[in-house]
């Protein structure tokens, strides 16, 4: 079901008079999304979800607890505010217990469009289609999704804090395979409005990209130049926020932890190119007006022409450093630099050319190397041409490593979770051959 905010307001308050702790602090999530799917050229699946989650967790005298429902049945949300009374009393103090918000306020975002939260079926098929005839004429085998929805969040608790965020979002992709299965290609973004997806654009990516990715040839893993195409960039910095925490840094179990004490902080780190952002109120990737601590979202600049700005900072570790709480946001926007994906092969004397990244695992945080797979093709790139496909490769690299070692960039473009350009960086390393495809 979906709340306006008004109603959402009223189950707050309702949910909340049942409460007996000293706090009780709720989130209320409902969402509805229908998706189409489509596999060995032909639509598979279609349908819809709606579902409701209520979060609600009691604290007081530095314990807390947590229940979870999915309805609003009065008996089952009494039941549910006293279960999570009744886990507050049998949990342990909490040595990091922070008290609960008082009202805050909230910008609101524009991240719901209301032709997309209509989107069925129907307004899916133009881009389904284009996929399969596609397919039909390479001859290629299409496999993919596309996925329309949204969700009304609120968040409230007994001292007065109230938030409402409704959004909505269109997500495609395309995988095309060719017949004799050596090649792959892969084209997908998502948007909070419908019309910003080009299901025929990202189609057309897929089938070009298998049929050159095809009959590749064995190369050597070890260090090459990359060009890293955005969502191959978007899956490897996403590692990124997480690292830019300020406990982490203070406590030296972080890549921005000064040997010897301190952090990293006011120091050149990466390439000059290099800005890195999050603003919750950018229209292309708006995100929820409130951290995961219920604080106010703002935009906030990290890494500025290649030099760590500023670290996030809980709630918790502020209070025990004495400083201002600074909360992530929920996107991510890597500053880019003109141009395109071809203008950086032709400045590439000799590098490889990748698609996509995926299986995805940290290897080491104080490094932040992670290890993952190349995927849907992956070409040598030789004196500012592709010359051809080659195998697809393991890889064990940090995205702090490839953020210093940046040559240039393209423009920087929405790839549904974060805006990020196309990336050609040196000395990326490529650790075994892979037979993925």
């Amino acid at each position: 079901m979906a709340f306006t905010e008004k109603e959402a307001r009223t189950l707050c308050q309702q949910i909340l008079s049942y409460s007996h702790a000293p706090e009780c602090e709720l989130t209320l999530t409902s969402w509805r999304s229908s998706y189409t799917r489509f596999a060995a050229s032909e639509v598979t699946t279609a349908g819809s979800i709606e579902d409701l989650r209520i979060h609600i967790t009691s604290r007081g005298r530095g314990k807390s607890g947590s229940s979870t429902v999915s309805d609003i049945a009065p008996e089952v949300l009494r039941r549910a505010v006293a279960s999570s009374e009744e886990l507050m009393e049998m949990a342990p103090e909490d040595p990091e217990y922070v008290p609960g918000l008082p009202a805050q306020t909230y910008a609101s975002t524009r991240a719901f469009h209301p032709e997309t939260a209509k989107a069925g079926a129907v307004e899916r098929r133009a881009g389904i289609k284009a996929a399969l005839e596609l397919a039909r004429k390479g001859p290629l085998q299409a496999s993919g999704f596309f996925e329309t929805g949204s969700s009304h969040t609120a968040i409230a608790n007994k001292q007065g804090l109230f938030g409402f965020h409704p959004a909505t979002s269109a997500e495609y992709s395309a995988t095309m395979r060719t017949p004799d299965g050596t090649g792959s290609g892969w084209g997908g973004g998502g948007a909070p409005r419908l019309g910003d997806v080009k299901p025929e654009e990202l189609a057309g990516r897929a089938a070009k990209k298998a049929q050159s990715s095809a009959r590749p040839r064995d190369l050597a893993p070890g260090r090459y130049t990359v060009i890293l195409e955005p969502q191959a960039v978007l899956e490897l910095v996403a590692f990124l926020p997480g690292a830019l925490a300020a406990r982490n840094a203070d406590e030296g179990r972080s890549y921005f932890s000064k040997p010897g004490g301190g952090t990293r902080v006011g120091e050149k780190l990466f390439a000059e190119s290099v800005t890195v952002r999050t603003d919750p109120f950018d229209a292309r990737v708006p995100s929820a007006p409130w951290s995961g601590e219920h604080l106010p979202a703002r935009a906030t600049t990290w890494i500025e022409h290649g030099v760590a700005k500023a670290l996030s900072i809980s709630r918790y570790w502020a209070k025990k450093t004495n400083r201002e709480p600074l909360p992530m946001s929920g996107n991510l926007i890597i500053e880019g630099g003109s141009g395109s994906v071809d203008d950086l092969v032709a400045g590439c004397d000799r590098g490889l050319l990748v698609t996509r990244f995926w299986y995805l695992r940290s290897v080491n945080p104080q490094t932040i190397q992670v290890t993952g797979l190349t995927r849907d093709g992956v070409w040598l790139v030789e004196k500012g041409k592709v010359v051809g496909p080659v195998n697809n490769f393991r890889f064990n690299e940090s995205p702090a490593n490839l953020l210093r070692n940046v040559e240039a960039m393209s423009a920087s473009v929405s790839t549904g979770d974060a805006v990020v350009p196309a990336i050609r960086a040196r000395d990326f390393n490529f650790s075994s051959r892979s037979d993925a495809v």
